[in-house]
Order: structure tokens, then C-alpha cells, then sequence
């Protein structure tokens, strides 16, 4: 393999492996991050996905220079970092608040970190005006940050991280603060800007939307650990784990035992007695009892005798879609999402005896 390349020949921007971090000593020391391993690639928006006290931002602050890791290594571009402090590093970050000077104008934001870098004044002019255009706010150029909209400050915080061109930059949650038709609009437009200038994003979020809707690839983490990394539809559609699948939309949990193994490919016997083909979790059981996960707009209802029977106990109206929640033989209920159709009938009534069906190859089986 060419040096510099991940197994799949993308060119690798940043290398972390076996990297860990715990606070304190003693009784009260915590880990935040135990044997990290990734590869990030080139001009790839990768998302760092979990709930709060993960550890990504931990280890976000890491690639950034502001937490030092207590073991293990950090390379960009094949050069360790580790030793290097925050300036040093080909990185550059966004945080949560901004941070923005509201004594300068946009275009001085924009310009300050060139400055502090003693670059000639013509370049500063020639690039705050490209990344004014970049981010569509050239008409604003000299208007004080204090005067403009919170999504207008995200715009300038991002075109300020940009100018430098780093090879990486960091992003802390930054959408945080918006409300959520701004956070939509922005949602688009980072995915617009990482694409346009080629920069690796590393994107912090909890929000699962979010990070399926703008990565390349996301890692799922939890308890300072990364359970599963890959692109947003095999992670929502073959989830490894049950975090994984119970954290990232919504999912049934159905248990089963496996009959055969195949490849990656499971025949598991459902409670009901009938059987069906699974996909197997990497590293899992081969035999046994198990956890599979089924997304609610995989299933569908049908007559008595599909794959699982049940009682239809509610039917929930959202306006783009109908919830059906079915108590199945065991006590545990199963939800089916049909999306609506216009003058649609409504062909099933709480309190009748219906099927479940779905499709092999939909149901996953999970590593509990």
C-alpha cells in the first residue's frame, strides 16, 4: 500500500491509533477516551457523533492541540503532532460561541487571524475578499459583528477559520446556537463549503440528523469509546450495535436465535417460530440468542401469519407519516412508520389482530 493511503486507496489526512486520555490520578481520575482508532481522509467531512460525555470533544481538542493524550499517536499527513503546540498544527477551529471581536467590522474578523500570521497586507485584502464571497457576505464586509444575525456570525467565525487554508479544521458543535430552520439552512451550507474548498472537516455533534445529513462518514462514540464507523446509510441501515441502533433514529428490538451462519448473512428464528435471513454484526455471535434491529419504515402491516403477529394498541397521525405501535406475542411492542398518500383510507383500526412483515436483509443483527 503507497504510503500515506487508507485500505480503499483514499489518501489519509489524519492517522490516530491506540490514543487515550484520563484525567486526574488516583480515585478520582476519568478516562474520556480509550484506544481511539481512526483514519480520516482527504477532503472528507467526518462527523464525531454521541451523546454528551462521550469524549468527541475530547478528542477533537486533541487533534487541536488543547488536550494532551495520555497515550498513543496523532499523525497529519504522516507528521506526529503531538509534540506541537496548538499554532503549529495544520488545523484550525470553530467553537460553539464564536468568538468573534465585536469591535471589528466582518472583514477585520476575517483578516485577523492572517494578520497574526504577518501576512502581507495585500494577501489579507485578497483572501478576506474571497472568503467573503465564499461564504456569501461581501455586502456585509463593513458592518460590526454585534450588528449581524447569529447565523450571519457562524458564517464569519467559519470564513475567519478558513483563511489560514489549514489542512483540517475542527468544528465544536457550531450549530448549536441556531434556531432550527437556521440550523437547516447551515447544515447545507458547511457541506457547500467543505466541498467547495476541499478542506477535511472534523464535525462535532449529538444531533443524529445532523450528522447524517452532511457526512461522508460519521464514528459512533459512547463512554469514550468508537463503537462503529461509516457512511450515514450503513449506519443507520446496519447498525453494529444496539447503542448504535437505539441512538441514531428510531428502531425495534426484536429478540431471535440463530439457526446458521453464512458469510454475513444470519438465518434467525423470530419468536413467533418463523424465519428469516439477517444481516450478521462483525466480531458477533455465530449461534444463539440475539438482539435484531428492524427500522420502522422497513416493516409493514399485513394479515395474520406475516413474520411476527400482534394487537394494534395505537395509530399515531404526524402529518407526513402514521405511526402503527403493534404489542407482539411476547408483551413488547413493535412500531411500523407508513409514509401518508393523499385521500389514503385508513385500512386498519386500533384493537385488531394484524401481522408484521419485512423484507431479508433489513433485519441486523446486533453485538449486545
Amino acid at each position: 500500500m503507497p504510503r500515506g493511503e487508507s485500505s480503499d486507496g483514499a489518501r489519509r489526512m489524519i492517522n490516530i491509533v491506540a490514543l487515550s486520555k484520563t484525567f486526574g490520578s488516583g480515585a478520582t481520575a476519568f478516562t474520556a477516551l480509550t484506544d481511539i482508532n481512526i483514519t480520516i481522509r482527504e477532503n472528507e467531512f467526518f462527523t464525531l457523533l454521541g451523546p454528551s460525555g462521550c469524549g468527541k470533544t475530547t478528542l477533537l481538542r486533541s487533534i487541536a492541540g488543547f488536550v494532551d493524550p495520555s497515550s498513543g499517536s496523532l499523525t497529519i499527513h504522516g507528521d506526529d503532532i503531538l509534540s506541537k503546540p496548538p499554532y503549529a498544527r495544520p488545523v484550525n477551529t470553530v467553537f460553539q460561541n464564536y468568538a468573534l471581536f465585536p469591535h471589528m467590522t466582518v472583514a477585520e474578523n476575517i483578516g485577523f487571524g492572517l494578520e497574526m500570521l504577518d501576512r502581507p497586507k495585500s494577501e489579507i485584502r485578497s483572501v478576506v475578499g474571497e472568503m467573503l464571497e465564499l461564504v456569501q457576505m461581501t455586502e456585509m464586509a463593513d458592518r460590526m459583528t454585534s450588528q449581524i444575525s447569529g447565523g450571519q456570525q457562524q458564517r464569519v467565525a467559519l470564513a475567519r477559520a478558513l483563511a489560514p487554508k489549514p489542512e483540517v479544521l475542527l468544528l465544536d458543535e457550531p450549530l448549536s446556537a441556531l434556531d432550527f430552520k437556521l440550523r437547516k439552512e447551515m447544515q447545507i451550507e458547511l457541506k457547500r463549503l467543505q466541498s467547495e474548498t476541499g478542506i477535511t472537516f472534523v464535525f462535532v455533534t449529538h444531533d443524529q440528523e445532523e450528522a447524517l445529513t452532511m457526512s461522508d462518514r460519521i464514528a459512533v462514540m459512547n463512554k469514550g469509546r468508537i463503537l462503529q464507523v461509516g457512511g450515514p446509510k450503513d449506519i443507520y441501515d446496519h447498525p453494529a450495535e444496539r447503542f448504535v441502533a437505539d441512538f441514531i433514529g428510531d428502531t425495534n428490538f426484536v429478540t431471535a436465535e440463530i439457526q446458521s451462519l453464512e458469510g454475513d448473512t444470519a438465518l434467525v428464528r423470530l419468536p413467533s417460530g418463523r424465519q428469516i435471513a439477517a444481516r450478521s454484526a462483525p466480531d458477533g455471535a455465530v449461534s444463539g440468542p440475539v438482539t435484531i434491529a428492524v427500522r420502522p419504515e422497513h416493516a409493514t402491516l399485513e394479515a395474520q401469519g406475516a413474520l411476527l403477529d400482534g394487537l394494534l394498541k395505537n395509530i399515531v397521525y404526524f402529518g407526513t407519516d402514521t405511526h402503527y405501535h403493534v404489542m407482539t406475542q411476547d408483551g413488547s411492542t413493535f412500531v411500523i412508520r407508513r409514509q401518508n398518500q393523499p385521500d389514503a383510507a385508513e385500512d386498519h383500526k386500533v384493537g385488531e389482530q394484524v401481522g408484521i412483515s419485512f423484507n431479508p436483509g433489513v433485519a441486523q443483527v446486533l453485538r449486545d
